[in-house]
C-alpha cells in the first residue's frame, strides 16, 4: 500500500493546529489521533479479548478508578501494550515511522496515554 492510499484511509480531524504548534503536539494531532480513531474498533477488540482486562471491564466502578486500573493493567502487561503501540506504528507511512523511531520514547507515552483515554470514554459513553 503507498502513501496516498494509507492517508485516505485515514479520519479526518478538526483539530486546529497553530503555527507555533509544537511540533510532538502536531505529529500527535495530524497523524497519531486520526490513525487511533482508524484503528479504534481492533484496539478494543484486542483490549476486552484479554482474560486479565476483562475483570476490570466487568467490575469498572467509578470512571477514575477504572480509568486508574486500566492506566496500571496496560503498564503492566507489556505485551498488550506493544500489541496496542504496534497498531498503531503499523498503520504509519515511512516518513512518519521514521519520525516515530527518532521519538520513539516520548510517542509511545503519547500513544498509550490516547489509547488508555479512548478506551475508557468508550466503555463509559
Amino acid at each position: 500500500m503507498d502513501r496516498d492510499e494509507l492517508m485516505a484511509l485515514r479520519p479526518i480531524l478538526p483539530i486546529p493546529n497553530t503555527g507555533d504548534t509544537p511540533v510532538m503536539e502536531r505529529f500527535q494531532n495530524e497523524t497519531l489521533r486520526p490513525v487511533i480513531k482508524m484503528q479504534h474498533e481492533v484496539i478494543l477488540l484486542l483490549f476486552k479479548s484479554h482474560p486479565l482486562a476483562m475483570s476490570i471491564y466487568q467490575n469498572k466502578g467509578p470512571r477514575l478508578v477504572f480509568e486508574k486500573k486500566m492506566r496500571d493493567f496496560v503498564n503492566g502487561q507489556t505485551g498488550l501494550k506493544n500489541q496496542l503501540i504496534g497498531m498503531i506504528s503499523g498503520m504509519l507511512t515511512s516518513s512518519e515511522l521514521e519520525f516515530y523511531l527518532l521519538h520513539q520514547t516520548e510517542l509511545n507515552k503519547r500513544i498509550h496515554s490516547m489509547l488508555c483515554q479512548r478506551i475508557s470514554d468508550t466503555i463509559y459513553n
